[in-house]
């Protein structure tokens, strides 16, 4: 199932850093890929100098701007180079629970494949759970942050060079961390 409503609108902020990139902490010279950036990066990018900050979003920015991105993110994904995920205020303005499934198995699987980090936030609305149109071409699922964690817990592992690799999920400081992890035998 596609979604419904794109929520493109819903990306209003181009001067407030969202809370994840306020909460995470980034080593220098890390990629930081921004999973549903939004229409405004200039102010994302300025606040964090010593990486290289990779946004992406479909409905809000060019195809090549995405695509950039993308090429980042798979060439890290092929030589394990640490990827930092965020995903601020997006899984809950989607209203396919096909797609949303979707994004979080992608973000699983980034974090898996470079060994980073994935800092996952919400807005959870009025916390009904029912979800709703707020707008025209916006949704809010009104979902509490605890709902959304069974998408990132799910087993997920690698073998890299003889090592394996597992992806964790919990909340810790208002949003769901992802962490890859060796495992020891």
């Amino acid at each position: 199932m596609e979604q419904t409503y794109t929520s493109a609108a819903t990306s209003i902020n181009s001067g407030k850093l969202p809370r994840a990139f306020k909460k995470a902490v980034f080593p220098p010279r890390r990629l930081v890929f921004d999973y549903g950036a939004g229409r405004y990066t200039d102010h994302i990018r300025a606040a964090l100098p010593h990486i290289v900050y990779l946004p992406y979003d479909p409905y809000n920015l060019p195809d090549d701007v995405n695509a950039a991105s993308l090429t980042y993110i798979f060439n890290a994904m092929h030589c394990r180079f640490p990827v930092d995920v965020v995903c601020s205020n997006v899984l809950n303005v989607i209203d396919s629970d096909d797609e949303v499934r979707t994004i979080a198995a992608r973000i699983r699987l980034f974090v898996l494949h470079t060994g980073g980090t994935a800092y996952i936030t919400v807005y959870e609305g009025d916390r009904s759970g029912v979800g709703r149109r707020t707008g025209r071409d916006q949704w809010q699922r009104n979902e509490p942050l605890r709902d959304y964690l069974p998408l990132f817990s799910a087993p997920a592992a690698l073998t890299y060079y003889g090592k394996e690799y597992r992806t964790t999920a919990a909340i810790e400081r208002g949003m769901i961390i992802v962490r890859c992890e060796e495992v020891r035998p």
